[in-house]
């Protein structure tokens, strides 16, 4: 019997222009990235801005990374919520327009098998810079493409280049892929890949360090929800848990754990301003983004998640998941393809404050039933959503895309 020849390394640029902070799609790309698998059977290389999180995180587990990126204006400027306006479209255009120029030189050094952006501006530049030379161009959609999220307009720009550029687009979820479809892309060019987590880093920790700055006992119940403080994450829902929960004359404590950028600094300073006004200071602590997220889930009973949009995935579910912590979250965008209800989580009605307490409440009286959801959690994670089968996911696309 013949012996099969070994594959052939690809050569796969990844394109971020994020500089600032590691959101989830970066998290995402430099756990993959880090993966012995992905730097055994691909020769790689990101695309990103020099002096960022993101190059500093990639550099420090030996990834290769070429000069990359957008004006800062235009690198701050989040469409999500709203339309471009006529100036800033203007200029953003020509900032992409510059970045696909550049990544063209990139293109011509590197020579990859396939190029994979991660974010919308990067799938425009990356897209025709690809189709310009004839390879490959993989869309990683971490974004529900949604009127949630996106005004008509940009719906419509994101499709047509889609159409033009895109050899394959890869949502996070099947109600990502759902909105792609409702936008009028053909199914042929989607593969959904769910996110994935590397499960040796998302153990329970022993470490008490958030309980300990908070200064609780380990007895006193800690609630907490994780991300970006932003409008549509819902903290200020989870603030009014809070106040109805305490009213009740139950026990514990809330942490937001997190932080706001840009243009959500407002919301955030509003937010501490109703906790202050409300007299919830000593019941309500606002805890910076923590490294070691796993170290921090570990010091939670419950999470939740109160998100009042979709969510494209929901990565910090599977996250507590993974370390062992019960999580209550909004039924919507890709959160029921993770929860099965009352088996390994419980899912709510999006702002339906009411319903999260009753749920909470629940759930801390209930013998067992958290013992019950850890156990049915954490196999669940291991079965389902490994970064191992992320990478498998994306080793086969890359096949197909690459064949020939």
């Amino acid at each position: 019997m013949p012996i099969e020849a070994p594959l052939e390394p690809r050569r796969v640029l990844f394109v971020d222009h994020v500089s600032k902070v590691l959101g989830g799609a970066e998290v995402n790309l430099v756990e993959l990235l880090g993966l012995p698998a992905a730097r055994e059977r691909w020769q790689v290389a990101v695309a990103c801005s020099p002096g960022s999180v993101l190059a500093a995180t990639l550099e420090k587990i030996g990834v290769r990374c070429f000069t990359y990126g957008l004006a800062p204006a235009l690198n701050e400027l989040r469409v999500i919520g709203r339309g471009f306006q006529p100036l800033a479209k203007l200029r953003g255009w020509r900032e992409i327009r510059n970045a696909e120029a550049r990544l063209s030189e990139i293109l011509r050094e590197f020579r990859p098998h396939a190029v994979i952006s991660c974010t919308n501006k990067d799938h425009f530049a990356a897209g025709a810079a690809a189709k310009a030379v004839g390879i490959p161009s993989l869309w990683w959609v971490n974004d529900l493409m949604t009127h949630d999220f996106f005004s008509w307009a940009v719906r419509k720009v994101f499709v047509r280049r889609a159409e033009n550029t895109a050899t394959r687009l890869l949502p996070v979820s099947d109600a990502a892929r759902q909105a792609l479809l409702e936008g009028g892309l053909s199914s042929a060019r989607i593969t959904t890949i769910p996110n994935g987590i590397p499960l040796d880093r998302y153990q329970q920790s022993r470490s008490r360090l958030l309980r300990e700055q908070l200064r609780l006992g380990d007895k006193e119940p800690l609630f907490g929800i994780v991300g970006r403080i932003t409008p549509w994450k819902g903290q200020d829902f989870f603030v009014q848990i809070a106040r109805q929960w305490m009213e009740a004359g139950r026990a514990g404590h809330f942490a937001i754990i997190g932080r706001a950028f840009n243009e959500d600094a407002p919301f955030e300073a509003s937010l501490k301003e109703e906790i202050r006004r409300a007299k919830l200071g000593n019941r309500v602590s606002f805890v910076p983004f923590q490294n070691d997220i796993a170290t921090a889930l570990s010091n939670l009973d419950v999470l939740l998640h109160c998100s009042v949009r979709p969510e494209p995935f929901g990565r910090v579910i599977i996250e507590a998941m993974a370390v062992g912590v019960p999580v209550i979250a909004a039924r919507a965008g890709g959160v029921p393809e993770i929860i099965t209800e009352n088996v390994d989580g419980s899912m709510v009605t999006p702002g339906h404050i009411a319903d999260y307490v009753q749920e909470l409440n629940t759930l801390m009286t209930i013998a067992g039933r958290r013992q019950s959801w850890i156990r049915a959690g954490r196999k669940k994670v291991a079965t389902r959503f490994t970064l191992d089968r992320v990478f498998g996911d994306f080793e086969r696309v890359l096949r197909e895309v690459t064949a020939g």
